[in-house]
């Protein structure tokens, strides 16, 4: 009895410290997103979030530049859309 009440008290801060969201650890300029269902972050081509072309797993945090910034596709790093 006394080891499932810890074991509930460990679950219940777990998900309360990690709010139950599982993160990614970004780089400066960048931060965290879990979408589900997992959507496209904005790019040069699209600059805002939008929808895949095909299905993904909706559990697996990804990186996003922060706003106002995009990725550029061909290097990889954020930019202005300006800079597009």
């Amino acid at each position: 009895m006394k080891l499932c009440l810890i074991a509930m008290c460990l679950a219940v801060a777990t998900c309360i410290d990690g709010q139950g969201f599982p993160t990614a650890k970004c780089p400066p300029g960048e931060h965290s997103v879990l979408y589900c269902p997992e959507r496209a972050e904005p790019d040069c081509d699209n600059p805002t979030v939008h929808n895949l072309k095909g299905p993904a797993a909706c559990d697996r945090p990804q990186c996003f530049c922060n706003t106002p910034n995009v990725r550029n596709l061909k290097t990889g790093k954020c930019i202005p859309l300006s800079k597009c």
